[in-house]
């Protein structure tokens, strides 16, 4: 997914969904992550701040970086209703996280809600991995996360046809309705190209929908935790894994690893 996506119109709607206000746990892993390994931390496509901002009021020092510049707005404004010592402790920037320089070293990088999911070649994740690499600090920790789908996400045909996804309100009356359907399925990749729809119903009753289509690993969390792209990528920038944490039960839907 890039950049172009996110400031078209999810940065819009994104802070509002029930996908990402529901997603309390993770918030709470990676603060006392952050808490536990220590900063400054540096986070990874941050987007509009649900991970920056509880990091940074839980007192650690904290660089967010993405690539979407509506997001980074986003953002931008949570920062602005901080206490003024948590403020000084979040630094906002714009980059690519296949390719950033900032001229530091972190005690702890994360990469929450499966953004290193968006890089699917290989080449892509090692670029990232290096940066990582040059980043951290001797003994520092990179914590990520993967989404692991339902196996038939990857092949039954009734995921071809449009599903509802969540309903909501806006400030100001604006109602939202999220679908998704899958486009193509892409076996051998394990990719899928996948349509959302955001369908938005004005207070003055005007409709309009907008459908975009992007591409997402169909099932990372299977395929990373097999170590075939991850792993690799992981092991070329001689990181070491020495824990895996997550799964359903543990309040966290994705896969995380730790890597050193």
């Amino acid at each position: 997914m890039t950049a172009a996506l996110y400031d078209s119109v999810i940065a819009d709607f994104y802070d509002a969904s029930p996908v990402v206000v529901s997603r309390q746990k993770d918030v709470v892993f990676y603060r006392d992550a952050a808490r536990r390994y220590g900063g400054p931390v540096l986070e990874l496509g941050c987007g509009t701040g649900r991970i920056t901002m509880a990091i940074a009021e839980a007192g650690q020092q904290i660089t967010g970086l993405d690539n979407s510049e509506k997001m980074l707005q986003r953002a931008t404004q949570k920062v602005a209703v901080l206490h003024p010592e948590q403020r000084q402790r979040v630094t906002l920037l714009s980059g690519d996280m296949r390719r950033f320089a900032i001229d530091q070293q972190f005690q702890s990088i994360i990469i929450p809600f499966r953004p290193f999911q968006h890089l699917l070649p290989v080449p892509e994740q090692l670029d990232c991995l290096g940066c990582v690499r040059q980043h951290l600090a001797l003994g520092g920790k990179l914590i990520m996360d993967f989404f692991q789908t339902d196996a038939a996400r990857m092949h039954d045909p009734q995921f071809l046809k449009e599903h509802f996804i969540a309903e909501y309100e806006m400030p100001g009356g604006r109602k939202v309705r999220l679908s998704e359907r899958i486009a193509a399925f892409h076996r051998a990749e394990q990719c899928n190209d996948v349509e959302m729809a955001f369908e938005v119903t004005g207070a003055d009753g005007s409709t309009t929908r907008n459908v975009f289509a992007s591409r997402f690993e169909a099932d990372a969390g299977r395929r990373h935790a097999a170590a075939s792209r991850t792993r690799e990528p992981a092991n070329l920038r001689r990181f070491r894994i020495p824990d895996y944490s997550g799964g359903r039960r543990a309040g966290i839907a994705s896969t995380s690893r730790r890597l050193r």
